[in-house]
């Protein structure tokens, strides 16, 4: 029986070694550049529109006939998902064009109540709605830092 030389095991075991390595890695960059980053991202952009109303609403609760404006969130986010939908499955010119919509609408909030002076801002709602959205936004930060530190771990193990 003869035996094989100790250098040709040496290859074969780094070959092996980086094969292995290489599906590791693309596995751990499957997971992390799917679409949750765009998402993410997506979110705290709507997320800091709303602040920026809800901030103006505040700013205007003593100004007369100033009436709440309000920014639907849920309705944003989900024309911002309907248009990335749209454009991965649009196979032809000569359909409909979903892509950028006019901006965001910001629209009069007609509910709650109408003081002497025409405002409608109450501003115990408004800071309710300024500190849920900030929990929004701080979540989603939260997700994506992870999400960053996970593919920082994957450029690590990738240069080894």
């Amino acid at each position: 029986m003869s035996q094989i030389p100790c250098s040709l095991c040496t290859r074969f075991a780094e070959s092996v070694y980086r094969d292995f390595s290489k599906r590791i890695e693309m596995a751990v960059l499957d997971g992390i550049f799917d679409r949750t980053v765009p998402a993410l991202q997506k979110v705290m952009d709507l997320t800091w529109k709303r602040h920026k109303t809800i901030a103006s609403n505040i700013a205007n609760a003593d100004t007369p006939q100033y009436r709440a404006m309000k920014f639907d969130f849920g309705a944003e986010l989900d024309k911002a998902f309907q248009r990335h939908r749209s454009d991965l499955v649009k196979t032809n010119s000569l359909h409909m064009d979903l892509g950028e919509s006019e901006s965001a609408r910001i629209v009069p909030d007609l509910s709650g109540a109408t003081k002497a002076d025409g405002n409608n801002v109450d501003i115990d709602i408004q800071f309710g709605k300024l500190l849920q959205n900030s929990g929004k936004y701080n979540n989603a930060a939260a997700i994506l830092r992870k999400k960053l530190r996970m593919m920082r771990m994957a450029i690590r193990f990738a240069q080894r």
